[in-house]
């Protein structure tokens, strides 16, 4: 497994998309660089009439972590 490559590590952007379906609510996550992207995959996923929410993050390798951290709101107040 040491030459597979995950495509999205490099990707700015996460959205994870959960659309209704006949056995339930189903969650799809996209990784993309430019949030204008997201306009495509929407149009060119599952029927967007079917869709629940979209929720869209910067893809951190902290997922949010530090975005949200009291550290960094310590270090804000200070500047």
């Amino acid at each position: 497994m040491g030459n597979v490559v995950t495509l999205h590590q490099d990707k700015r952007w996460k959205a994870v998309i959960e659309y209704r379906t006949d056995a339930g609510p189903k969650s799809i996550e996209h990784y993309f660089e430019e949030i204008l992207d997201l306009h495509l995959i929407i149009e060119h996923g599952t029927d967007w009439n079917r869709l629940i929410r979209c929720t869209v993050t910067l893809n951190r390798h902290d997922d949010g972590e530090d975005q949200n951290s009291n550290e960094k709101a310590l270090r804000q107040e200070r500047t």
